[in-house]
């Protein structure tokens, strides 16, 4: 990620591709917590961009909650550098997020 714009880099057997989203130009960052990913949605276009996937390496509880972090943790990244938040910002915004998590958790177990 740059300053203005998010970067994203894909390296095939014989291409590679790079694609950029302006910052000014997103509409909707979104985090699927069952899927293990982020995506966007710009204000050009009506389909959703996945900018960040995470798979874990097993169905144990460890490492799906691993992989839950790392989508919250990109999404706030992501949400930081689109809308130029403070770092208490970000703070704020992974405690609630994180909290809802933690919610829902509980919630499947009842």
């Amino acid at each position: 990620m740059s300053k203005h714009s998010l970067i994203l880099l894909a390296k095939g057997d014989v291409e590679i591709a790079a694609q950029l989203f302006s910052y000014d130009q997103i509409r909707e960052i979104r985090a699927d917590l069952k899927t293990f990913e982020v995506k966007i949605l710009m204000n050009y276009d009506e389909a959703y961009y996945r900018v960040f996937s995470v798979k874990p390496k097993d169905e144990s509880k460890e490492e799906i909650d691993k992989a839950e972090s790392a989508v919250i943790k990109f999404h706030a990244n992501l949400v930081n550098a689109s809308m130029k938040l403070t770092p208490e910002e970000i703070k704020q915004i992974q405690k609630v997020q994180q909290n809802q998590l933690d919610e829902d958790q509980k919630n499947k177990k009842q």
